[in-house]
């Protein structure tokens, strides 16, 4: 009886141990009776079903994210004919689905990967697939996303890299993008070169204005002065000579000033003067022919030539001829 007992026990033992499933991280065991109709999906842990041999382990499935790299051929929009590379990063939803509802699942799904990423990528030119991959990435998963749920996948992660040209075909794009940024350089050197132009004209035109009302009032202001000493010279008003400060401080200088004053010594304005004008045009020439003479005399050995009075090389009223004669008698003795 107790050797009955003690068979009976080891029996239940050798059975309860048949019964017994380890699964480890990351993995789903699909349990088959007899390896043919599947009977439970085991997840990581411990689990109990039928004996073995009753009870096969069919299929070891990993649910963890799982990355497949694939290299497609493609030809852009722009006839040119590349490898695109890319990751295709997917985990299993559906053990069950994936162990038995389609044969070589991962490769399926790496077909419809590659032809979905052809078919988007072959509708854009090249600089559009090098610059916009995250576009064509959308596309495709779109595109393969409903048909992979019927093989218990799901796409994680799409990673798509740089277009890999052949090296005759990326040494002439070089050569055009080169071509390219020199003539877009030259265009921005253009620009500047032509902003720079009329800025320096621009800035030219104003600062001859500037000199140009500079003279006119500096002209004024000789005419004003040269008025009142004719003035002076006619005996119709005097002047007096005024000591002023310009300027504060370190700078400040004295200087003389002309104060304009009647027969009485009351301060009085210049009064028109009533000469003709021809008169007072040849008196400016005189003047002029004055500034000339002092430069040249200051050249020693420079010749000087001068219009005789009389003749028809009249230059000035016959009192400004003779002023400009004495004047300039005494600068050249000097």
């Amino acid at each position: 009886m107790s050797l009955l007992i003690g068979t009976g026990i080891i029996f239940a033992f050798i059975i309860a141990l048949a019964s017994v499933h380890f699964i480890p991280p990351k993995r789903v065991h699909v349990i088959t009776f007899l390896g043919t109709t599947p009977i439970a999906k085991l997840e990581t842990g411990v689990h109990f079903t039928i004996p073995r041999p009753f009870a096969v382990t069919s299929a070891v499935i990993p649910v963890d994210v799982v990355a497949e790299k694939v290299q497609v051929q493609i030809k852009s929009q722009d006839n040119l004919v590349f490898e695109l590379p890319a990751t295709l990063q997917f985990q299993v939803t559906d053990a069950m689905r994936f162990a038995f509802e389609r044969d070589q699942p991962v490769a399926q799904m790496t077909n419809l990967v590659v032809a979905a990423l052809r078919s988007a990528a072959s509708q854009m030119e090249f600089q559009e697939i090098y610059d916009d991959k995250i576009t064509i990435q959308q596309e495709v998963e779109a595109t393969v996303s409903e048909h992979l749920e019927s093989f218990g996948i799901r796409i994680v992660d799409l990673v798509i890299d740089d277009p890999e040209l052949p090296h005759s075909t990326q040494a002439a794009l070089n050569n055009i993008r080169e071509a390219e940024w020199g003539r877009r350089a030259a265009e921005h050197e253009a620009d500047a070169t032509r902003v720079r132009m009329v800025g320096e004209a621009r800035a030219e035109a104003e600062s001859t204005l500037l000199k140009a009302k500079a003279i006119a009032g500096f002209r004024m202001e000789i005419a004003e002065g040269n008025a009142a000493s004719i003035a002076v010279m006619q005996g119709k008003i005097g002047v007096r000579w005024v000591e002023n400060v310009i300027g504060e401080g370190e700078t400040a200088q004295k200087v003389k000033t002309p104060v304009y004053v009647d027969r009485s010594g009351n301060p009085v304005s210049p009064p028109e003067m009533d000469l003709p004008a021809e008169v007072i045009l040849d008196f400016f020439k005189v003047l002029d022919s004055n500034e000339t003479i002092r430069d040249a005399s200051k050249n020693e050995s420079g010749l000087i030539m001068m219009p005789l009075p009389g003749g028809n090389n009249r230059m000035g009223s016959n009192i400004s001829d003779w002023v400009a004669a004495q004047e300039a008698s005494k600068r050249m003795s000097g």
